[in-house]
């Protein structure tokens, strides 16, 4: 089984890593840049556009480029922590002990049942698939508003979110993304019924 799953991300995984070659070569330039940029070569006459040496980068382009390297790596630190519910229910909490896996079809959602019974506060991962367009994948309360949403992306992209549910009660489904002339149809009410321990 797990064998299976791998294949079926394989295209996911390669869009991943071909995301993971890009970061790490832009890394790599801002450090050779860096480096080639500072290093001392021979004194020159200093008031060369405010360089105090020639090929030395200026203290503003020194901290432009600091800043801006610090940007990236707090922000991508920021993504991946547990400050977002969507990283932590995916990277750092315990394993998932229910999949629901969802179609999504000429502008129609097709679930595994109505309303689809999950317990509260157990990790439960969602996978959407498109057969046609991209959709965008959306759970509200009933006073409107938005628990979670992902955007749908037709196959052979596997669209999943791993979420963890609180409060017991019923939510909607909606399409969170324009797809078309029918997408103000694509409402699923009490679509998802969250029962409590006791129930």
């Amino acid at each position: 089984m797990p064998f299976l799953i791998l294949i079926g991300m394989y295209p996911q995984f390669i869009i991943e890593m071909i995301y993971f070659v890009i970061i790490s070569i832009v890394v790599v330039f801002l450090a050779v840049f860096y480096f080639l940029t500072s290093r001392r070569r021979g004194s020159v006459e200093s008031g060369h556009a405010g360089h105090d040496r020639e090929g030395e980068m200026g203290r503003g382009e020194k901290r432009w480029l600091i800043f801006l390297f610090s940007v990236t790596i707090i922000g991508n630190l920021l993504f991946l922590s547990p400050l977002l519910p969507s990283m932590r229910y995916t990277l750092y909490e315990r394993d998932v002990t229910m999949t629901v896996v969802i179609e999504m079809r000429n502008y129609k959602f097709i679930l595994p049942e109505k309303p689809i019974r999950i317990p509260a506060n157990v990790p439960v991962e969602f996978v959407v698939i498109s057969e046609d367009l991209v959709y965008g994948f959306g759970v509200f309360r009933k006073d409107g508003t938005l628990v979670f949403q992902m955007q749908v992306v037709p196959k052979p992209y596997i669209n999943r979110i791993v979420w963890v549910f609180e409060e017991p009660g019923t939510y909607d489904i909606r399409s969170t993304e324009y797809s078309g002339p029918m997408h103000p149809w694509m409402y699923v009410p009490d679509a998802i019924l969250i029962v409590g321990e006791q129930q």
